[in-house]
């Protein structure tokens, strides 16, 4: 087994039909085919508490049941399937009415009851297989992003560096100049927070800051001690 299939198998199932025999079944099926982390209900009020507790990969959903239907069920989970949790409808409507409904209601596939269990799994596998993919590729996103922040904030301290170098460098002419920028930055930061300037330019400010008596180093002493 490669690791895509290792992982379309360790991924989380829920079941949502309020027949036990279809549920039963299901769980069945897939068990059968190796998948090991199902989780199953009768109530589709329950659904909102369990995708709550658990991040589920795939929902195998039914249309018609009592007090919420399959329909009701998919708009309380709009904000997950917006994030790409798919649903695989499992139901014996198999008017077009139903199926578009479903589809648009967010619903990445459709099955009609009774199903055919190899057509089940292998949509299922379809499903998961995206599922993970989309999943594994927000991940690699989310490093790369991680990875240019880092370098950004690396170059902006390498930048500093050069200015506090450089403000450094009056000290030596100036015994007290290295103490004034340091509390003349502070205090132009500072004034940049009361102005409520967003915290980067603030930062910059109090940089930039340090440099206003860089000109010293030119000027002779004899006009600068006096």
């Amino acid at each position: 087994m490669d690791e895509l299939s290792r992982a379309v198998h360790d991924a989380a199932i829920l079941i949502v039909d309020d027949n036990p025999v279809n549920v039963s079944l299901l769980e069945d099926v897939l068990e059968e085919d190796g998948y090991a982390n199902v989780t199953s209900t009768t109530d589709p009020t329950q659904v909102e508490d369990l995708c709550a507790q658990i991040t589920f990969d795939l929902v195998l959903l039914d249309i018609r049941m009592p007090v919420l239907d399959g329909f009701q069920v998919m708009q309380r989970l709009d904000g997950q399937v917006r994030q790409g949790l798919p649903i695989l409808v499992l139901t014996a409507q198999n008017d077009r009415d139903t199926r578009l409904r479903a589809l648009a209601g967010g619903a990445r596939d459709f099955v009609t009851k009774p199903f055919d269990a190899e057509e089940v799994l292998q949509r299922a596998r379809n499903l998961l297989e995206i599922r993970l993919l989309f999943r594994e590729r927000a991940h690699q996103a989310e490093l790369l992003e991680r990875k240019v922040h880092q370098r950004t904030q690396e170059l902006h301290e390498a930048h500093f560096e050069v200015i506090r170098h450089l403000a450094r460098a009056g000290e030596y002419r100036d015994t007290d100049t290295g103490r004034h920028v340091e509390r003349m930055s502070l205090y132009c930061q500072r004034l940049a927070q009361v102005a409520e300037l967003p915290p980067q330019a603030c930062e910059h400010i109090r940089y930039a800051a340090q440099m206003h008596d860089l000109g010293k180093i030119g000027i002779p002493d004899s006009i600068l001690h006096k």
